[in-house]
């Protein structure tokens, strides 16, 4: 059972009927040192000829309409699992192109590896950055907004389960920035286990109404289900009409129970009523375990 993947575990998926993907797997069969190369040149021409094109610390456009992320806080398990729902569901998702070792292990972080991952761009703006906040959405837009992001969710939680584990592909440990920022966590044989941690446990003294939520929690057998884990307003791409078209970083990609998707998308948001607006009708039924979580987040916030 991998502790977390690695660039080994990258292969690159061709597409049926591409020259353009024929030509790549080509391309790929070069040295790792040339094609890290090239990658870095670009990455290179990119920030001197259009510094705006870097998205995060990490993240950069670059020419040709591909997407670069390089770091120690890059994750080879993002692309296994942009792969995974490319193939498994028909959400909008990045193409995964390369994933390489980019640099030697980081002296003050123990297993730490800087990873190189390229893919291709996908249409959209980030509906952070679309200039149009949640609460002013149009009710045929938050329809819209809800709709697609519901049927992308149920797709995902259509996917069979490996097994009643919490744990990313393949039985693998996990990133979760609810959890701890930037450390892969377990995994946890069962929920009941994932449960029992301490980032799972409200303190006390709790009220009646949390109280309640948490014995429900603790007496519920919850679906597991595939799961982003990091839904964010710079996540979700949209179009100028602010309809979903693409839904990008599964870093945070974990089997997890039913609930996580919508308590992870209100953490640290909980004032934000318009994004919780939208996230409730997606997910009715969880508010008990909401109020479980919030307790929780007011001590534990990583």
């Amino acid at each position: 059972m991998p502790l977390t993947f690695s660039p080994s575990d990258f292969v690159y998926h061709r597409r049926r009927g591409s020259i353009s993907s024929l030509l790549w797997s080509l391309w790929l069969k070069l040295p790792l040192s040339i094609r890290l190369s090239c990658y870095r040149l670009l990455w290179r021409i990119a920030e001197w000829h259009q510094p705006h094109r870097r998205v995060a610390l990490r993240v950069i456009r670059l020419p040709f309409n591909l997407y670069a992320k390089d770091g120690y806080g890059v994750s080879a398990a993002e692309a296994i699992a942009t792969q995974f729902v490319s193939e498994n569901t028909t959400i909008p998702v990045p193409h995964i192109l390369d994933v390489l070792l980019s640099g030697p292990k980081h002296p003050y972080i123990p297993d730490s590896k800087s990873i190189f991952i390229l893919s291709t761009a996908i249409p959209g703006t980030m509906f952070g950055r679309s200039g149009v906040l949640p609460h002013n959405l149009s009710e045929e837009q938050a329809s819209v907004f809800v709709d697609t992001l519901r049927g992308w969710f149920d797709q995902l939680r259509a996917l069979p389960p490996p097994s009643h584990a919490i744990s990313g592909l393949d039985g693998a440990s996990f990133l979760s920035y609810r959890i701890r920022d930037g450390e892969f966590v377990g995994p946890f044989a069962s929920q009941e286990e994932f449960h029992a941690q301490c980032f799972c446990t409200p303190w006390d003294p709790l009220d009646d109404r949390v109280r309640a939520a948490l014995v429900k929690r603790q007496l519920t057998k919850y679906r597991i289900c595939f799961t982003h884990g990091d839904i964010t307003p710079t996540n979700i791409l949209v179009d100028n009409k602010i309809r979903p078209i693409g839904l990008v970083d599964w870093e945070c990609a974990v089997w997890m129970p039913e609930y996580w998707e919508y308590t992870r998308a209100i953490y640290i948001r909980q004032t934000y009523t318009g994004w919780w607006n939208l996230f409730r009708r997606i997910f009715p039924d969880y508010d008990d375990e909401l109020e479980v979580e919030a307790a929780i987040w007011k001590h534990y916030f990583p």
